[in-house]
């Protein structure tokens, strides 16, 4: 009985090990992407969210880090999904589904992206911009 145990011991040790050496690649894999993102609009942001993830407030002319993110889809050169954030006192058209036509998931990289605004009258709408180091 005790050999019986023994072998069993080295077998599920082993197999624990090589499972856990099969899972290290995925979780080191899944947050390879960073993100900068400087808010350019002049306005400071509330609520804003990036993709699928919730930053908060922005103040004007400041910059937010983003990690964590295990893949993000690209239209081009900037985030399929615009930018969403609340301005006090301005109306915020209904934002328009993105079309996913030619669109590519990145699993890793270092981004950095300028939020803009287009402003009409009391209106406004976020967009992304890739940032320019200067």
């Amino acid at each position: 009985m005790r050999i019986i145990l023994k072998k069993f011991m080295k077998i599920f040790i082993y197999t624990f090990y090589l499972a856990i050496l099969l899972l290290i690649p995925t979780f080191s894999i899944a947050q390879n992407i960073k993100i900068t993102v400087f808010n350019k609009t002049g306005y400071n942001l509330d609520s804003v969210s990036f993709d699928h993830f919730y930053l908060g407030k922005i103040s004007k002319d400041s910059t937010v880090f983003i990690s964590g993110i295990s893949e993000i889809t690209m239209q081009g050169d900037v985030p399929l999904l615009r930018p969403f954030g609340i301005i006090k006192r301005k109306k915020r058209p209904v934002n328009l589904k993105e079309c996913g036509t030619k669109s590519k998931k990145k699993k890793s990289g270092i981004f950095a992206y300028d939020i803009l605004i287009n402003e009409s009258e009391n209106q406004y709408q976020l967009y992304w911009k890739k940032h320019e180091y200067k």
